[in-house]
């Protein structure tokens, strides 16, 4: 969920660093590699594209 910081002219810069210190830290990057070429499809993708461009024509 998302915190709101309202930061107008009164807020002072040790205010807005205090608050920022308290946002959680980031959440670790997801190694998507380990997903490549699990989904097999039936068709190869190049002639699905051209084959579906063909139709608009």
């Amino acid at each position: 969920m998302a915190k709101i910081i309202v930061v107008d002219k009164s807020t002072t810069r040790s205010k807005l660093d205090a608050e920022l210190t308290k946002l959680p830290n980031k959440k670790a990057s997801i190694d998507l590699n380990k997903y490549f070429g699990k989904i097999k499809f039936g068709v190869d993708g190049l002639d699905y594209q051209l084959k579906i461009r063909d139709e608009w024509r």
